[in-house]
């Protein structure tokens, strides 16, 4: 499947997406090789079509935050899986960063349906 990060809230969705991504995959405990080499192909991909953020900003594990230089990112139903999951178990701030978070994963939700 192809996220598409092309419409007016794309590079929010697209933040909300790796910044999940890396800090869900960070809370968990234990993995497996199999799951670790997902990691580093979706790491690759969504590093693929981002930069680093010029002010050089870094989540709490350390990790370079990103933002979106290009549209689209393929992604296999396993991929899109470990996404939705760490992207739901991220602790995300009450108020506006939740809310932007629940949107983000309705949107995800919508392309993983179709």
């Amino acid at each position: 499947m192809t996220l598409t990060f092309d419409d007016e809230l794309g590079k929010r969705h697209f933040e909300f997406c790796y910044v999940g991504f890396i800090l869900g995959g960070s809370l968990q405990e234990k993995k497996t090789m199999q799951v670790l080499r997902r990691e580093v192909a979706l790491f690759d991909k969504l590093t693929a079509i981002s930069e680093l953020k010029p002010c050089g900003k870094k989540m709490v594990n350390g990790e370079p935050e990103r933002q979106l230089t290009q549209g689209s990112v393929d992604i296999d139903k396993v991929e899109f899986d470990l996404l939705y999951g760490y992207l739901s178990i991220v602790p995300w701030q009450t108020g506006t960063p939740c809310k932007q978070a629940l949107e983000t994963l309705d949107w995800l939700a919508k392309h993983g349906h179709s």
